[in-house]
């Protein structure tokens, strides 16, 4: 067993590798969230007024901004969980979707029930050419 591992390490790294891959995505949605993309947001925030909320700083949300979003960036939103409805989804989004995961795990863990992750963050979005103010 020990001839068969030393001589095949490369082989069980990359099954080790694959296995962590395949596995992370799991791993990633069921601590944070589901993340969308651009398309699915649109459609939450068209069909049942999903509210969008950028973590992003200030500066950055002036720079461009979803129509109808608010910020609140993520050092912040733990202070201002009275201004978001529990009955709507929340569309959590910054550049890049890192800092909106841990806002989405907050959210989570006060009771909000539909908290979704923009995949990609605002870059994702500009990428598909969705309108910013």
């Amino acid at each position: 067993m020990l001839s068969f591992i030393l001589d095949n390490v490369l082989l069980l790294t990359v099954i080790v590798l694959t296995i962590v891959a395949l596995l992370l995505p799991a791993f990633m949605q069921r601590r944070y969230g589901p993340q969308i993309t651009p398309q699915e947001a649109t459609k939450l925030i068209n069909k049942e007024h999903a509210q969008v909320i950028d973590v992003r700083k200030p500066a950055d949300f002036k720079r461009g901004h979803v129509t109808g979003a608010v910020n609140l960036p993520s050092d912040q939103i733990q202070n201002n969980l009275n201004r978001l409805d529990r009955a709507r989804p929340v569309i959590l989004m910054d550049n890049m979707g890192s800092a909106s995961r841990t806002a989405a795990k907050l959210l989570r863990g006060v009771g909000f029930s539909e908290v979704y992750v923009l995949e990609g963050g605002i870059v994702s979005w500009t990428k598909e050419n969705l309108p910013l103010e």
